[in-house]
């Protein structure tokens, strides 16, 4: 069923974090494609899709009706107790729509009109668009030929990647009662967790209160049903799963917000524990089977734990977003950008970074989301390539095809690649004469236009 029913939303804004390793890509999806929520299901935010940097132009914008809607408000002003102030968010993973992109079609969810979107990649025009009960928070899946998300209607969906039609919709328990919920009346058990498809199995988690049940999900992908080997329906307590799961060939990492993430054995769905540390909803797995996760509590920091001890290793203060790669880290703070040999533990150079946001690497240049700009980052040196404009706070980043995708918390999805595109850029110039006069105004402003091109 694709279909369209715009509605009604309460705006919230937070931080998000973003952390990477290295990792698994979905068959049926090429080199240069980026087919999941950060790359693959590590969460690795590298490529080795390179970009011409020096070439880079802005090809088409595309805007939603309304602005992202996120789950959770952000944290407290300020800890009374601690007397600290610049408190780190604990629940800060959907501030935008977050893209993936395969072959020429660019996906992403909305949390402001709970539709999948279907963009042709080289002009911005939509292709199709599938609408649920319940904002999509999540990144999608694509594996072989098909998109796999979840939804705060409390169902996981497989939709044809081409057409956008539906091919089953899985939900553990009949769930009718409904809570009222940023704005939004949802079922108790919204599917938030994403969809890690591998191997002709999709697994997937259903949770938000700690109190409530929460159950861990593994189907068949082709028919959405918990049958077969490494198939199954786990019932668990005293959790709440927020945030993409990140996945290695035993492990599934789920994020919970205020706690530490807890593990899960990909083969049944059984507890491997919880790890120490700080709180966050984001985790990634590097080469080495680190487990990193944050923003943890108060200050923020990023942690470091072995992924089978689960005991702690190493504490990263004032990170907002890690890549590891190869031999190398790459650290961002609020202000500055580090990068070090993740294998010696030696330094090798740092620079001011004014783009706290997000974080990826694609080939030798790191790609950073700012406030109102992105910009390119040799990798080598730490010295600023390229940048341009954006309208928004850049929380999603993404590198495929020639292509880079970048994705604000003003709803709006930019499309850079190299040489000027063959007919006028499309939707650009109005986006950006509209954010001056936002900014001239000195007032929050909610433009309200129709999906771009126009």
């Amino acid at each position: 069923m694709t279909c369209s029913r715009p509605k009604p939303f309460l705006l919230a804004t937070s931080f998000v974090l973003l952390l990477v390793g290295a990792g698994i890509q979905g068959r049926g999806a090429r080199a240069e494609d980026w087919p999941t929520y950060q790359h693959d299901f590590r969460r690795s935010a590298a490529t080795k899709e390179k970009l011409d940097v020096k070439k880079l132009q802005a090809h088409w914008a595309w805007r939603s009706d309304s602005p992202p809607q996120p789950a959770w408000f952000g944290p407290a002003k300020w800890d009374a107790y601690a007397g600290i102030k610049g408190l780190r968010s604990m629940r800060n993973y959907d501030p935008a729509f977050h893209i993936i992109s395969v072959g020429q079609n660019v996906y992403f969810g909305s949390s402001a009109d709970d539709s999948v979107y279907c963009l042709d990649a080289k002009t911005g025009q939509r292709r199709w668009r599938f609408t649920t009960d319940g904002p999509v928070r999540v990144a999608p899946t694509y594996y072989d030929g098909k998109l796999y998300f979840g939804s705060d209607d409390g169902q996981a969906y497989c939709l044809d990647a081409t057409t956008g039609k539906l091919v089953w919709s899985y939900r553990p328990v009949p769930q009718k009662r409904m809570i009222l919920h940023n704005g939004r009346f949802i079922p108790f058990l919204p599917c938030r967790t994403g969809v890690v498809v591998e191997n002709g199995t999709a697994q997937f988690g259903f949770s938000m209160l700690p109190w409530k049940e929460s159950y861990l999900v593994s189907v068949d992908a082709k028919t959405g049903k918990p049958e077969g080997k490494g198939r199954f329906v786990q019932k668990i307590a005293g959790l709440t799963m927020e945030g993409p799961l990140a996945a290695s060939p035993y492990q599934l990492i789920a994020p919970q917000g205020r706690v530490a993430p807890k593990l899960f054995a990909r083969a049944d769905g059984k507890s491997l524990g919880s790890l120490s540390g700080g709180g966050g909803s984001f985790v990634i797995l590097t080469p080495d089977d680190t487990v990193l996760h944050g923003p943890g509590n108060k200050t923020g920091w990023i942690t470091g734990s072995n992924s089978k001890t689960r005991a702690k290793i190493a504490s990263y203060p004032g990170g907002n977003a890690m890549i590891v790669a190869g031999e190398m880290s790459y650290l961002l703070t609020n202000n500055e950008l580090r990068a070090s040999n993740w294998v010696k533990r030696k330094h090798v150079w740092q620079s001011p970074a004014a783009y706290p946001y997000a974080l990826i690497l694609a080939g030798d240049v790191l790609f950073a989301g700012g406030e109102d700009e992105v910009a390119a980052i040799s990798a080598a040196d730490g010295k600023i390539l390229w940048k341009h404009q954006v309208d928004g706070n850049a929380y999603a980043l993404a590198a495929a095809g020639g292509r880079l995708l970048v994705s604000t918390d003003e709803g709006v999805v930019y499309c850079f690649a190299a040489g000027a595109p063959k007919t006028k850029p499309l939707g650009v110039a109005s986006v950006h004469a509209q954010s001056a006069v936002a900014v001239r105004l000195s007032w929050p402003v909610r433009r309200s236009c129709s999906e771009l091109p126009w």
